[in-house]
C-alpha cells in the first residue's frame, strides 16, 4: 500500500510538470494564429475591401462553428478507446495536422481571390485540426489525478504555463516580423520563419506530453456520461434564468476585454510608427493587469461585496479609457505620450478583467441553483457555456473589426506596406532597410487624424458600452448575490440529510 501511494505520489510529479510544460507550445500556436494571422495578411497582402470583407466573414462564420464543433469533438473524445488512451491520439493527431496547416497559412504565396480561396479552406481546416488537440489536451486533467487538491494543481500550473506562451508570443512576434528586428528585413519572410519555429515548438511540447504523461487506466465497462450537446446545453440556458442571464453578462464581459487589444496594434502603428517594439510595453502592461487581478480581487471580498467591485471595476474603465481620450488628444509628445497609454492600458486592463472574473464566478454559482431548482447539477454542460461565449464574442469582435476598418479605409494604407514588404524581397538591392523605413513612414504620414481619432474613439466607446450593459444585466437580473448563494446551500445540505 506505501508502495503505491508513492508510486501515486511519483505519477503527480511527473504529471503536473510534464503536462504543464506542454502548453507552452500550444499557447505559441494559439496565440499566433488568434491575434496575429489578421495583421499578417493586412501588412503582407494587398486586399480590395472586398477581399477584406471576405476573409472576415469566413472568420466569423468559422468561429460561431468552432463554438458549436467544441462539444462534438468533446463527445468523439469521450468514446475513444485505444492502448494509448483516449486522449492521446487525438493530441497526436491535432498537434501534427495543426501544425501542417498553420505553416501553411503563413508561407503561401498566392495574392488576391486566389488566396481567400486558400484562406477559407485553411481556416476551416485549423479549427478542425486545433480542436481535436485542444479538447483532448484539457479534457485529460481529470484523467491524471482523482484528487481534488491534485487537480487544482495541475490546471493552475497548465494555466499558468499556457499564459507564458502567449505573453511569449505577444512580445516576441511583433519584434521579429516588424521594423527593424524583421527576420529577413521583411514581415513576409519574418512570419514564413516564426511560423515554422512555432509549430516545431508546438509539436515538440506535445509529443513530450503523449510520450511523458501517465494516465490513469481506462476502466473496462463505464457508465452513459453526460453529453455535451449544444441541443441540452441551449435548453439548459432558456429553462434556467440564471444561467442565461449570466451567458449575457459572460458574451459582454468578453467584448469588453478584447476590444482594446484588437484594435491597439494598428493604432500603435498609424500613431508611434511602424515597429514591432512599439507594441511591447503595451502588452506587457495590459497583460499585467490579470496578473495583478488575480493578486487583488482576494483582498477586495473581504472588505467589499461582489456588486461593490463590479461597479468600481466599471469606474476603473470609465476613467482610464476617458482618460485615454484626453491624453493621446492633448499631449504631443509622442513619447510622453506612448508611456501614458501603456499606464492607461493597465488600468483599463484591471477593470476589464476584474468584470470576467466575477462573471466566470457567477457562472460557477449557477451549478448549485440549478442542483436546487431542478435536482441536476450539469457542471459539465453549464460550463460549456463559457468557451461558447468566448467564440461567439470572437466572432462579434471580428465584425467590428471589419466594419471599422473598412470605414475609415484602413487597407489603403496596409496595402501599400505590403508592397513595401514583398518588394524588399523581390528587390532587396533597392528596398534596403533604410529606404523601405523612409516609404513606411511617408505612407503612414497620410493617415489623417480623423483615422486615429475614430479608432480611438471605438477603442474607447464601444468598452464602455459592452461593459456598461453587463454591469445593468448583472445589478437588474442575476439574484445569487453571497446572501443568496449561502441560503442555496444551506437548502441543498437539509435536502442531502433528508
Amino acid at each position: 500500500m506505501k508502495n503505491e501511494l508513492l508510486k501515486n505520489k511519483d505519477y503527480f510529479r511527473r504529471n503536473k510538470w510534464v503536462y504543464s510544460l506542454g502548453g507552452i507550445g500550444r499557447d505559441l500556436a494559439y496565440t499566433l494564429y488568434t491575434s496575429f494571422l489578421l495583421t499578417f495578411i493586412l501588412y503582407t497582402k494587398n486586399v480590395t475591401d472586398g477581399q477584406f470583407a471576405a476573409i472576415s466573414i469566413i472568420m466569423i462564420i468559422c468561429r460561431i462553428w468552432d463554438g458549436i464543433n467544441d462539444p462534438i469533438m468533446g463527445g468523439i473524445i469521450e468514446n475513444t478507446r485505444t492502448k494509448f488512451g483516449k486522449f492521446k491520439p487525438w493530441i497526436f493527431i491535432g498537434v501534427l495536422t495543426n501544425s501542417v496547416v498553420l505553416v501553411l497559412m503563413y508561407t503561401i504565396n498566392l495574392e488576391g481571390s486566389a488566396f481567400v480561396i486558400a484562406f477559407a479552406f485553411l481556416y476551416i481546416l485549423w479549427d478542425l485540426t486545433y480542436t481535436m488537440n485542444d479538447i483532448a489536451y484539457w479534457s485529460m486533467v481529470p484523467a491524471l489525478s482523482s484528487e481534488p487538491r491534485q487537480r487544482d494543481v495541475i490546471t493552475s500550473m497548465a494555466n499558468l504555463f499556457a499564459g507564458l506562451g502567449t505573453i511569449l508570443a505577444n512580445l516576441l512576434i511583433p519584434i521579429l516580423t516588424v521594423g527593424s528586428g524583421a527576420i529577413g528585413n521583411s514581415a513576409v519572410t519574418g512570419y514564413k520563419v516564426v511560423s515554422i519555429v512555432i509549430a516545431i515548438s508546438f509539436i515538440g511540447c506535445q509529443m513530450f506530453v503523449c510520450a511523458g504523461v501517465k494516465e490513469k487506466p481506462l476502466p473496462k465497462t463505464t457508465e452513459a456520461a453526460e453529453k455535451i450537446g449544444i441541443k441540452k446545453m441551449v435548453k439548459i440556458i432558456f429553462n434556467n434564468k440564471q444561467v442565461l442571464w449570466t451567458s449575457l453578462i459572460l458574451l459582454f464581459a468578453s467584448m469588453t476585454s478584447a476590444l482594446l487589444t484588437a484594435f491597439g496594434t494598428n493604432y500603435i502603428y498609424l500613431s508611434y510608427g511602424y515597429e514591432g517594439s512599439n507594441t511591447t510595453l503595451f502588452v506587457v502592461a495590459y497583460g499585467a493587469a490579470s496578473g495583478l487581478t488575480f493578486l487583488i480581487y482576494p483582498q477586495l471580498t473581504k472588505k467589499f461585496t461582489r456588486n461593490q467591485i463590479i461597479k468600481m471595476s466599471f469606474a476603473l474603465l470609465i476613467v482610464g479609457y476617458i482618460a485615454f481620450m484626453l491624453s493621446e488628444t492633448f499631449i504631443k509628445n509622442q513619447d510622453i505620450a506612448y508611456y501614458v497609454l501603456c499606464l492607461e492600458a493597465l488600468f483599463i486592463g484591471i477593470g476589464g478583467a476584474l468584470f470576467y472574473l466575477i462573471a466566470a464566478i457567477l457562472l460557477a454559482n449557477t451549478v448549485e441553483y440549478n442542483e436546487l431548482m431542478t435536482g441536476e447539477r450539469n457542471e459539465a454542460l453549464i460550463f460549456s457555456v463559457r468557451p461558447f461565449m468566448s467564440k461567439m464574442s470572437s466572432s462579434l469582435q471580428q465584425l467590428i473589426i471589419m466594419v471599422v476598418y473598412l470605414a475609415i479605409g484602413l487597407t489603403d494604407i496596409t496595402n501599400q506596406i505590403s508592397e513595401a514588404e514583398n518588394a524588399s524581397i523581390s528587390n532587396p538591392e533597392v528596398w534596403t532597410e533604410g529606404y523601405k523605413t523612409a516609404y513606411i513612414e511617408s505612407v503612414l504620414s497620410d493617415a489623417t487624424d480623423g483615422m486615429t481619432f475614430a479608432l480611438r474613439a471605438v477603442m474607447a466607446f464601444l468598452p464602455i458600452v459592452f461593459m456598461g450593459i453587463g454591469v445593468l444585466i448583472t445589478m437588474k437580473k442575476y439574484k445569487i448575490d453571497e446572501k443568496e448563494y449561502q441560503r442555496i446551500l444551506t437548502e441543498l445540505e437539509k435536502r442531502k440529510a433528508e
